[in-house]
């Protein structure tokens, strides 16, 4: 259906709005045209007679109606004297007493909240936490600062998720220092059984073999704890210093390497690294 032109639609609301006032005018003129002295009087009467009427007309003309005829033909503004227009899709219309009505249910929805972010993964925390120390440690201006990063990571690594773990490793320690050697070797063994995956576990018990005697399998167990933990700096230092002892000072010159990556401010490693570069590769030309 297509919208009256705009004129259109003005003239017919002043039409409707003075139609109420045609018996004044009407007998206006028949006391004019009888030239009675009544005519003002009588003018006055009518007057006031016919304008309540025609100001209440003309106010329910002057309020256009909305009107819906169902999903599928949409709404209407709808026009005494003129007739139905409708109304575009999602046009803002408004209607008596409503003071204004979105006629699109989208436009008004309120914008959804967005759902909290899920709780991190305490694996996925730790690793975050660990990239990070090590990124300082790898960026320390002097070996003051590494040597407080270094103990902050040193001191994450020596703690396992599984208390029983943590318990045997303690006791092995306690054992170790109080001279009963094999006995630590013995809990540290049921350590690695248990704990696999967990490189301290490695870490400790070359340290007990080492001082036993056992070089091979001190250097079987740092290795190992280098493949679990590739960042584990300790471990190749003293890595190194086994394979230098035994005689591989390329391998060790390798391991003092890897560890210098990891964390650059070593100072006594980084002599003994330049020592042992002479020795395999000679002077720099």
């Amino acid at each position: 259906m297509n919208s009256p032109p705009v004129g259109r639609v003005v003239a017919y609301k002043w039409l409707i709005q003075f139609s109420a006032l045609w018996p004044f005018l009407l007998t206006c003129a028949m006391l004019a045209a009888m030239r009675t002295p009544l005519l003002l009087p009588l003018t006055i009467l009518v007057f006031l007679g016919a304008l309540p009427a025609g100001v209440a007309l003309a106010q329910a003309s002057e309020t256009p109606s909305i009107e819906s005829f169902g999903e599928e033909e949409g709404d209407f503004l709808f026009i005494p004297g003129i007739g139905r227009i409708p109304l575009p899709p999602g046009t803002r219309a408004l209607g008596p007493g409503q003071g204004g009505r979105d006629l699109d249910p989208e436009r008004r929805a309120p914008a959804a909240a967005a759902p909290p972010p899920p709780p991190k993964d305490p694996d996925q925390q730790r690793a975050e936490e660990m990239a990070r120390l090590y990124l300082r440690l790898e960026r320390a201006e002097d070996e003051r600062e590494a040597k407080g990063v270094s103990a902050a990571i040193v001191s994450r690594w020596a703690r396992s998720e599984s208390d029983t773990i943590n318990l045997l490793a303690a006791r092995a320690l306690a054992a170790d220092a109080a001279g009963a050697p094999p006995l630590a070797l013995k809990l540290l063994d049921y350590v690695v059984a248990l704990s696999p995956q967990w490189a301290e576990g490695y870490v400790q018990r070359a340290k007990v073999r080492a001082e036993q005697g056992d070089d091979g399998g001190a250097i079987a167990d740092l290795e190992t704890a280098a493949t679990l933990e590739p960042k584990r700096f300790d471990a190749l230092a003293a890595l190194g210093a086994l394979k230098e002892k035994t005689g591989d000072k390329k391998g060790a010159l390798a391991a003092y390497r890897k560890s210098l990556a990891i964390s650059p401010q070593q100072e006594s490693l980084r002599k003994v690294e330049e020592r042992l570069h002479i020795d395999v590769e000679g002077r720099d030309i």
